[in-house]
């Protein structure tokens, strides 16, 4: 079957090709009968506008890139789902593409979009490509970072202060007498990963303690993986009762384990981590957590490209947006 082009829909519309490519950008560019043409031609054709194939002489379309990890992490599709609210009030398309943290498919997809010549990319890093992204950068300035800082690319960056978060969420501990901690964190590349593991040592630093090497454990994946790990610290004679949950997987993890063994919480072991949800009306027993708002980072983010793309940022000095997170206290 022949696929149709804007040239079929200029013919039946009786209407110059550029009149057509106009009415797609814009149809109060063109005379208003010719308007009309052209919107029943492409209605009687059934014609369906490619995005990518318009305007080739233009400096980009109107597609928005959001490449990420895991779309079917809430945080994330929480995060898109405001993204693609605040963009379609600007007449933008997102697209979405999930690289399941793969180094291979994140360059792919970031080639893939500077080729077809997107408006913009909204990048959350797998934590691998760091040389590849600079490079990209160099070529297609629009492309920013968010959830994840890189602080090696020269680019615009919003994320939560994952190292605020893992101090504050410490030290409410610290505060309510634990001494030893059991620390479950995610993947060893994820940078989000070392801030929090490192706002906690920073918490511990000031009371004059440390973390245990042999419990901090990292490269847990998923609630099963922390579910695991949790019924074998609870055998340990001298495992700490205080554990904490890196990431909101991890927590719901040990939150499920904790209520399938029977724990006493918070009376015999503490859980304490991060969520996306308060944590007070999620869980059948007191669980202090840092909550994370992933609506307004993409929020913040959108709004940073948004700038960037109508230039009203005028300095080109990448900018870095921070964000707090609220902790839900015991």
């Amino acid at each position: 079957m022949k696929q149709l082009t804007i040239k079929d829909v200029a013919k039946l519309a009786r209407v110059s090709i550029s009149s057509v490519s106009r009415y797609l950008t814009d149809p109060t560019s063109i005379r208003p009968a010719a308007a009309v043409s052209v919107s029943k031609a492409i209605k009687d054709l059934n014609y369906i506008p490619n995005p990518f194939a318009q305007n080739l002489k233009s400096e980009s379309t109107n597609i928005i890139a959001v490449i990420l990890p895991d779309i079917s992490d809430h945080f994330f599709s929480e995060s898109c789902k405001a993204i693609c609210n605040l963009f379609y009030m600007y007449n933008y398309t997102v697209m979405i593409c999930d690289t399941d943290g793969d180094s291979g498919k994140e360059r792919r997809y970031v080639d893939d979009m500077i080729r077809n010549r997107c408006a913009g990319i909204m990048l959350v890093p797998c934590g691998k490509n760091t040389e590849y992204l600079k490079e990209a950068l160099s070529r297609f300035p629009r492309l920013m970072l968010f959830d994840r800082l890189e602080p090696e690319i020269p680019a615009d960056m919003v994320s939560e202060d994952n190292l605020r978060s893992g101090y504050i969420l410490a030290r409410h501990m610290l505060e309510k007498g634990h001494r030893r901690f059991a620390v479950l964190n995610g993947l060893e590349n994820s940078v989000n990963m070392h801030y929090r593991l490192n706002g906690v040592r920073k918490a511990l630093a000031e009371v004059g303690l440390t973390l245990e090497d042999e419990y901090s454990l990292i490269n847990l994946r998923s609630k099963v993986d922390a579910t695991q790990a949790l019924e074998q610290l609870v055998k340990k004679p001298d495992c700490p009762r205080c554990i904490l949950a890196c990431n909101t997987h991890l927590l719901e993890g040990i939150v499920i384990a904790a209520s399938r063994m029977k724990l006493s919480v918070p009376d015999e072991y503490s859980l304490a981590g991060f969520s996306v949800d308060d944590p007070r009306h999620l869980f059948p027993f007191p669980v202090p957590a840092v909550v994370q708002n992933p609506a307004a980072l993409g929020t913040q983010a959108g709004e940073m490209m948004l700038k960037r793309l109508r230039g009203t940022i005028k300095n080109p000095i990448p900018k870095i947006v921070m964000l707090d997170t609220e902790l839900i206290p015991l």
